[in-house]
């Protein structure tokens, strides 16, 4: 399993019962919007780490859809899928636990007069998932605060579109002729499995029996055993996040990396002498994965403006200047009395925006409420660009400039030097920028307003 500097694990379900079994084991579950119109929630487990959770739908193409936005979205170390499956295999008792160690694709095939010919596709388990997953097995603590203690295979299972509930169909004797080796048949892993194949993320599935495939699944589903399965499911795929994400160092809020930070005039050659004072805000990588590729900075000029005028940085006539120079794509308003605005990405993935203060006829003037909401649209409008790669974490820098001549409402004294800049001490993961917006909005603006008394 190739580790990822995240601390977030996938989990995705079928039925909304699964999605019920799973956020019930969640500390602390909030929504996180995808900018398609997803909805997860987001919650913490016992060894610190997070769960995206999401209901997919039944069948293999919801499914994939959704495995690839998640996996896009949060770069997890590991994408699990939790739910309820029917067994093929007779000794599998109802409530069991089977965790595929392949599944196969069993709808491909070639149909002629002779008969059927199976062309299925098949993924194995990643293996160190796996490992992990025989490990909670062995330990057995996964079952605890269940009814009762289900057992636990390992074994493939068989996914597609269909849900079966005979023994006498052809697709039963499809199964058994050519899958033997399935223990269940479920309709989502094949999907998954695709999705996180083309994008190099560990899979597993854990699927709870809630019937026998046998023609009494309306029976089983009326004495409650789907959601019996489902809690069981939960339960181990839990325990399986959990052990994963507890495999991981944990990344320290302290920042121990010098920060390299390009300022607003670094980025967009800006130095003019008579330029209203403008507060900017960076997000600055704490790891390699907010770095973008040329091709993709290239594209950047584009999704800036539509972000900034969805966001309400730009007005939807405003007319605004773009450019990609070197190693930055940025775009920002036009020059006006009152200063200008923009929004700037670096190759490194930092983020930068930047909003004019507040001004008077003498000039400049430094609002301390103004300038913390200020802070905190900027924090938020950075956090909510969604197509760029996400780096784990981030540290935070703010300045003031040009900040000569700066005067401050309701106060004597004018600053006299040219730019003011803070730096954080602490590391932030990105995700959970928004949700703390307000707080760190608040922490830059408190120690920009003490370097500009300083500089009095």
């Amino acid at each position: 399993m190739t580790i990822r500097a995240t601390d977030t694990v996938v989990v995705l379900t079928a039925l909304e019962s699964e999605y019920a079994a799973v956020r019930d084991l969640l500390e602390a579950p909030e929504v996180h919007r995808h900018a398609a119109g997803t909805w997860f929630e987001v919650g913490r487990v016992r060894s610190g780490g997070r769960i995206a959770l999401a209901v997919a739908g039944a069948g293999t193409a919801p499914a994939a859809v959704l495995a690839e936005r998640a996996i896009t979205e949060f770069r997890p170390l590991a994408v699990l899928f939790s739910g309820i499956a029917g067994a093929l295999h007779d000794d599998l008792k109802l409530g069991s636990v089977v965790v595929a160690t392949k599944v196969y694709g069993y709808h491909g095939g070639f149909q002629e007069r002779r008969g059927f010919k199976a062309r299925p596709q098949a993924w194995d388990a990643d293996h160190e998932l796996e490992q992990i997953a025989r490990h909670v097995s062995r330990s057995g603590a996964w079952s605890r605060g269940l009814s009762a203690v289900p057992g636990v295979v390992f074994r493939p299972v068989a996914a597609g579109e269909v849900v079966l509930n005979s023994r006498d169909t052809p697709l039963d004797k499809q199964l058994r002729l050519h899958y033997a080796d399935a223990a269940a048949i479920e309709q989502e892993s094949a999907g998954t499995a695709k999705a996180a194949q083309l994008n190099r993320s560990p899979f597993l599935a854990v699927r709870g029996i809630s019937d026998k495939a046998d023609g009494l699944k309306y029976e089983t589903d009326r004495h409650g055993w789907q959601t019996t399965a489902a809690r069981n499911a939960a339960a181990f795929t839990i325990a399986v996040a959990t052990e994963v994400l507890a495999q991981v160092p944990r990344t320290p809020r302290r920042s121990r990396h010098p920060m390299n930070v390009n300022w607003r005039a670094d980025l967009t050659g800006t130095r003019s002498a008579v330029e209203r004072c403008a507060v900017e805000v960076h997000l600055v990588p704490m790891d390699d994965f907010g770095q973008l590729e040329a091709a993709r900075l290239e594209q950047l000029p584009g999704v800036l403006s539509d972000h900034g005028r969805v966001r309400g940085l730009f007005s939807g006539t405003e007319r605004l200047t773009s450019d990609v120079a070197g190693e930055v794509a940025w775009v920002r308003s036009a020059p006006s009395p009152s200063g200008h605005k923009g929004l700037a990405v670096h190759r490194t993935g930092q983020r930068s925006a930047w909003l004019p203060l507040l001004n008077n006829a003498r000039g400049s003037v430094l609002d301390l409420n103004a300038l913390n909401d200020q802070i905190e649209r900027c924090l938020r409008w950075l956090a909510e660009i969604a197509s760029l790669p996400a780096p784990a974490t981030v540290a935070l820098a703010a300045g003031l400039e040009p900040a000569a001549g700066l005067t401050e409402r309701q106060a004597g004294g004018f600053c006299t030097v040219h730019h003011l800049r803070v730096l954080s001490e602490d590391a932030i993961p990105i995700r959970d920028l928004l949700h703390q917006a307000r707080e760190v909005a608040g922490e830059l603006s408190a120690r920009l307003h003490d370097a500009f008394r300083k500089a009095c």
